[in-house]
């Protein structure tokens, strides 16, 4: 068993991309972890990076579908799963050593997310808090990373560099009552089209008895807003309807 797949999906920011992999290949790839790449929308244009697991999708699929696919063809040989977005990047060999070590020092520790800040030093995510009903981001936009650095439970933590235990993902996403709600899923991520399959991952873990940590020992850029998106908004209101039915559903407090 292998220790980590990691999953990156990109949608039109080819450039951020190689940067992500040329960073996975400098200070995360070694024989226990592999790296697949997810396109959506790809174009002829589209370059396949060079040594990793590649796959195109000539539409839009969205990101949840894209990581659940993912996960159920490559997951099986691996004990924990990182899922990365396209506008990411590591700093050090630190990071992913550090997430791994921190989802593995407790059984019931589930899901990890590391400090994320962007390329101008500014944080993009350092653990969302609070309570279901009222979540709260932490230190957005500030540049103390001083204040930060701490490691403790969370509600979620940022879908942008998400660990999980394979273990936990298989758990949630062959509960009988999620799939009630969502039947044709492969995977834990809710089939949104836009933003809140990790929080309902993160809530849904937490129902279950799991921690979800955030990890301010591992650092990340994350550039933030840099994919295009024109339908964003009411893309937004959809997913954020399904999020809500599906927690209404199991009886997870929601805001």
């Amino acid at each position: 068993m292998k220790e980590l797949l990691s999953i990156v999906i990109n949608y039109k920011t080819d450039e951020l991309l190689r940067q992500f992999v040329d960073s996975y290949t400098q200070f995360v790839h070694n024989e226990n972890r592999e790296l697949v790449i997810g396109d959506v929308a790809a174009t002829l244009e589209s370059t396949p990076p060079a040594g990793y697991s590649y796959y195109g999708w000539e539409g839009n699929i969205g990101y949840a579908r894209a990581v659940n696919r993912f996960v159920s063809i490559y997951g099986y040989r691996f004990e924990n799963i990182a899922i990365f977005n396209a506008d990411t990047r590591f700093l050090d060999s630190n990071c992913v050593d550090s997430c791994i070590n921190l989802l593995e020092s407790d059984e019931k520790i589930a899901v990890v997310g590391p400090l994320q800040t962007n390329s101008s030093g500014q944080i993009t995510h350092a653990g969302i808090f609070g309570t279901n009903t009222s979540p709260s981001h932490r230190a957005w936009k500030s540049s103390n990373l001083a204040d930060v650095r701490d490691v403790r439970d969370a509600i979620t933590v940022s879908g942008s560099a998400y660990f999980i235990k394979r273990s936990v993902w298989e758990e949630l996403a062959n509960d009988p009552l999620y799939k009630e709600i969502d039947p044709e899923s492969v995977g834990a991520f809710i089939n949104t089209d836009l933003y809140y399959e990790e929080t309902w991952c993160s809530y849904f873990a937490r129902h279950k008895g799991y921690r979800v940590m955030y990890n301010g020992e591992a650092h990340m850029i994350h550039e933030h807003d840099s994919s295009p998106n024109s339908e964003l908004s009411n893309s937004m209101k959809e997913s954020r309807e399904i999020f809500r039915k599906a927690c209404d559903h199991l009886g997870i407090a929601r805001d």
